[in-house]
């Protein structure tokens, strides 16, 4: 069980790591270093160092324990024995950027995804639909989660669940606060508390502002 919870940890960051475009957004420890100032298009944002994973081109990259959005610095060194299961659910990366003027994630189910969507469709706790993507489509072995009707309110797509649980089932939810857009990065074991994951987020961005 370690050693599966260890490579899912693993394949978490990787993936983190593809999504951030290439640059390592998780030190799994390490001690704070004070307050930073980041630029992000018009707005500045101040962080203790602890959250922050990476500050490159335009965007920030932060790392937090949900719910209570603490920094991940304090995840500990992954070869701790205590609590890896619980750790590696609790992980979620926090992206911050500009705000993209091609598409509103509000707007992003009905625009991009729903012409790629299957007919079937299922409940999922939270209040939230649930549908695959068609076989043949760009976003084969991915599935959608979102808020009927059209996902405004949430939506987030999540890799297909793998049956030898050797990738973790990560899932990328995207909402748009005033000029920045927040991108999250999570286990699908949180898609239930969709909405404690979106106001989080919102709350420690707002409470940056500076």
């Amino acid at each position: 069980m370690r050693s599966r919870v260890l490579a899912s940890l693993a394949a978490l960051v990787a993936l983190a790591v593809i999504g951030a475009g290439g640059y390592v957004i998780l030190r799994l420890a390490g001690p704070a270093s004070g307050p930073v100032t980041l630029t992000v298009g018009a707005e500045r944002l101040r962080f203790s160092s602890a959250y922050l994973r990476q500050n490159a081109g335009g965007s920030a990259e932060l790392v937090v324990f949900f719910p209570d959005f603490a920094p991940a610095a304090n995840l500990g060194d992954v070869t701790d024995k205590t609590d890896l299961a619980n750790r590696f659910a609790r992980i979620v990366f926090v992206t911050v950027a500009s705000a993209d003027p091609a598409v509103d994630p509000a707007e992003r189910t009905e625009r991009l995804y729903q012409r790629f969507l299957s007919e079937n469709s299922w409940s999922q706790p939270g209040g939230l639909v649930g549908r695959t993507f068609a076989d043949d489509s760009p976003f084969a072995g991915d599935e959608l989660f979102y808020v009927a009707p059209e996902g405004r309110e949430f939506s987030a797509r999540c890799r297909l669940p793998d049956p030898q649980g050797k990738v973790p089932n990560i899932c990328n939810a995207d909402f748009r606060l005033g000029d920045l857009d927040i991108g999250l990065r999570f286990s699908s074991e949180l898609l239930p508390q969709w909405r404690a994951l979106k106001d989080g987020a919102r709350a420690m961005i707002e409470a940056a502002k500076r």
